[in-house]
């Protein structure tokens, strides 16, 4: 949810879904998933399909912050949690 998404400015998008529609005028500039979410009404996980869509069409970049590409992976989690647990 951190990711930021902008819409691609140089591309036609002249058979483009009026859902679609929505989301690539709200990022027009780099938003946040969430934002997104939050300014076209879609739940979270339908804005994300709909995000990949456009994402597989080139309609959309998206910006991974530099905490998502290092942030832990979950088997390490879940053991921090079962450590925690044991305490």
């Amino acid at each position: 949810m951190t990711s930021q998404v902008v819409a691609v400015a140089a591309v036609e998008r002249s058979e483009v879904d009026a859902e679609l529609e929505l989301i690539l005028s709200v990022c027009v500039r780099p938003v946040s998933v969430a934002e997104v979410a939050s300014y076209s009404g879609f739940p979270l996980g339908v804005l994300r399909v709909l995000l990949a869509d456009l994402l597989d069409q080139g309609l959309v970049m998206v910006h991974t912050s530099d905490w998502e590409r290092r942030r832990p992976d979950a088997r390490t989690l879940r053991s921090v949690l079962e450590r925690i647990r044991e305490l």
